[in-house]
């Protein structure tokens, strides 16, 4: 992807997640059982096949680097549903939504885990319903 591509992306994902943290398109999540990202909400296993699929399918476009630090920290509050929604309708960019539903969950939880949050003992859920209740947090010292 073009050094301008790469820059369309960052201020598309950036203007999504702030719509998100103001409300704008979000379900309201009170009556559910709220999670968030720092409650072990994948496995090891499952990060390590989103590993897999990056270095597949994303690494060719987007180095690592991309998914940490202050654009996935603009994420915050929103929840995990939302980035799966514009990895799984605009990735890969030669045939978007072309991957299973699960790669795409895997890859959320590969990016979980470069971001520093806990592994738990059962796989995030590729249900729309559950990924709205996850929502995006940093422990103090991220």
């Amino acid at each position: 992807m073009s050094a301008p591509r790469n820059r369309f992306a960052t201020i598309a994902l950036v203007a999504l997640a702030g719509a998100v943290a103001f409300g704008v398109g979000a379900e309201s999540t009170a009556a559910q059982e709220v999670r968030t990202t720092l409650d072990g909400v994948y496995t090891d296993e499952q990060a390590e096949r989103g590993r897999a699929t990056y270095v597949r399918t994303c690494s060719q476009c987007h180095t690592l680097d991309w998914y940490t630090g202050d654009l996935m920290k603009a994420w915050a509050e929103a929840p995990v549903f939302n980035l799966f929604e514009v990895i799984s309708t605009t990735m890969p960019e030669d045939n978007p939504g072309s991957l299973p539903r699960r790669d795409y969950v895997d890859m959320i939880a590969y990016i979980l885990k470069v971001n520093g949050m806990p592994p738990g003992d059962a796989e995030l859920s590729t249900g729309a319903s559950r990924l709205r209740q996850i929502l995006f947090r940093w422990s103090a010292g991220s």
